[in-house]
């Protein structure tokens, strides 16, 4: 193992708390209206999040982001990108979600892993987007970004399905497989980190997207998304 593959298991490890347990991305409303019943569905709906939702986008912000910490006079086009980021989050509790985790990432990376330059990069304690935190920590640290975006794309993945674990919507062993499934989608994904730019950025997992709305009018919840 070097050096960046051992950064990487630990910037994306359970035990680097961002704090992601507390959201489901929507798939608690999906859940409550029978959209997610099993297994089977689950699997879909993450695997089109990852590529047509969320996890694109969050991949091709990662290459921006780490192109732009690699540019000396990167800060003003990094705030722009944490800014356009949020704004595609499609609901309050979506920007919470990639907020709120992008500054306790960022803050957790001051800490654990300080680079020289990332103070006059981003202001302490001053909210990022999640993947923007993550693109701009890679580039400090010569992190390949392609490993980067698929580590983040698996964390993101996982999470997801711990929330379904959490809902009883699959076990622990039906979720390791769920995972293994997904690995050449989010393989096939995380090169759009090196390959695309933001005018590759869209979307159309427009149900994912609405179960996110209605999830912020849901009674009861267990998840912040």
């Amino acid at each position: 193992m070097n050096a960046a593959e051992f950064q990487r298991q630990a910037w994306f490890s359970p035990a680097f708390p961002v704090g992601g347990f507390a959201y489901s991305h929507g798939i608690e409303a999906a859940v409550e209206v029978g959209l997610v019943t099993g297994g089977e569905s689950l699997a879909c709906w993450i695997s089109d999040i990852i590529q047509l939702g969320t996890g694109r986008n969050d991949a091709i912000f990662i290459g921006e982001a780490w192109r732009i910490a690699r540019d000396p006079a990167g800060e003003r086009r990094l705030r722009d990108l944490s800014d356009l980021a949020l704004a595609l989050g499609q609901s309050a509790e979506r920007r919470l979600e990639s907020a709120q985790q992008g500054t306790s990432f960022l803050g957790l990376i001051r800490r654990a892993w300080p680079h020289r330059r990332l103070a006059s990069l981003w202001p302490q304690d001053e909210e990022i987007a999640f993947p923007v935190a993550v693109g701009l920590a890679g580039g400090l640290h010569d992190q390949p970004i392609v490993p980067l975006a698929a580590a983040h794309l698996q964390a993101f993945a996982g999470n997801l399905l711990a929330a379904a674990l959490r809902l009883s919507v699959i076990g622990q062993s039906e979720a390791q497989t769920r995972l293994a499934e997904l690995q050449p989608v989010i393989l096939e994904m995380a090169k759009l980190a090196d390959a695309a730019t933001l005018d590759d950025l869209g979307g159309a997992a427009f149900t994912a997207d609405l179960m996110a709305m209605k999830h912020e009018t849901l009674a009861g919840r267990l998840f912040r998304s």
